[in-house]
């Protein structure tokens, strides 16, 4: 069950049952910052801002801090930004919620900054990385950070990108970057030249671009001799001649007759197309080979960026591309 984002509940969840009811005041030289807290960056005008409104008004949330194995000391657990704001202020004391020494709630952390809109895409995709390398599933992710499977895969797949998309994240959204990632897995190229002489994306328009140059990729590889999805070569004459020999011989069985020519015509059928479809704002393509264990009003999908499979149902569904390798 995801977690309730006020932030009393993130409180609870960061005390872990630990801290007393009401907050204290603690000396402000008595605190240290987490080294590993998910905040990496801090705005410069907006902590000048804060810094005022400690000045006029106090600090009115107040922070979560857990004891240090040193005596005296404390480390942040919550509100790194309102304790260089109150220093910034000349407060002496700040006041704040104690827990006991253990290991700080990485995913507390992060809830709080996400809910508060504090952290950027790098930081995001970093925390992520990290919790993956440490074990947890983008399910575990997911359910713990109470965000959609499809916004966990699109910031784990950061860490995958090449430098020049990644750098596209300060002016733009995580869902234009990655748009444009999965058109440079195919045609990486293009991408990278398109990036070169645009600055930002709109999630709109990064979704435009990358489909029309995955479409245009798909057509000039079709053309190409030896391209990646051009067919193989077969030879104009031989089928002709196996047949016709076969309708000369009277020897022949009608049903092998039968199955040659049929041979004949699959040679001439197109492949099975790739169907590249929208769920819920979500892209992906749909699996026309599994039926789903729902019923015909039931489609299967697989997301980009997810690992399983999904049912959905298939009036939710928007098919964008229809696609021939």
């Amino acid at each position: 069950m995801a977690l309730d984002l006020s932030f009393k509940q993130l409180i609870d969840a960061a005390e872990d049952g630990a801290a007393i009811g009401q907050p204290t005041c603690v000396s402000i030289n008595s605190i240290d910052e987490d080294p590993d807290q998910p905040r990496r960056s801090f705005d410069e005008q907006k902590l000048e801002e804060l810094a005022e409104s400690v000045l006029q008004h106090g600090v009115l949330q107040p922070i979560v801090l857990r004891q240090a194995t040193e005596e005296g000391r404390y480390v942040i657990v919550m509100g790194a930004r309102r304790y260089r704001a109150a220093k910034r202020a000349g407060l002496r004391e700040i006041p704040a919620f104690i827990r006991a020494i253990g290991p700080a709630d990485r995913y507390a952390q992060m809830i709080e900054n996400i809910q508060r809109d504090d952290l950027n895409a790098p930081e995001i995709a970093a925390f992520i990385a990290n919790r993956l390398e440490l074990g947890d599933s983008q399910a575990d992710i997911s359910r713990k950070l109470g965000k959609p499977r499809d916004w966990v895969s699109r910031y784990a797949s950061v860490q995958s990108m090449p430098e020049f998309l990644r750098s596209k994240l300060a002016g733009s959204s995580i869902r234009a970057v990655y748009e444009l990632f999965q058109a440079w897995r195919e045609q990486p190229n293009a991408i990278e030249t398109l990036c070169a002489a645009q600055e930002s994306f709109t999630d709109a328009h990064a979704r435009q671009l990358a489909r029309k140059i995955r479409t245009e990729g798909r057509g000039s590889c079709a053309d190409g001799e030896g391209a990646l999805g051009a067919q193989p070569e077969r030879s104009p004459i031989a089928p002709r001649m196996a047949l016709r020999s076969t309708e000369t011989d009277p020897a022949t069985p009608s049903a092998e007759k039968r199955s040659n020519s049929s041979v004949h015509r699959n040679e001439r059928m197109s492949p099975s197309p790739t169907i590249r479809v929208r769920h819920q704002d979500r892209p992906g393509c749909l699996l026309v080979d599994r039926p789903a264990s729902q019923g015909s009003r039931h489609a299967v999908l697989l997301m980009d960026g997810a690992d399983e499979a999904e049912e959905v149902p298939a009036s939710t569904i928007i098919i964008e591309e229809v696609l021939f390798a």
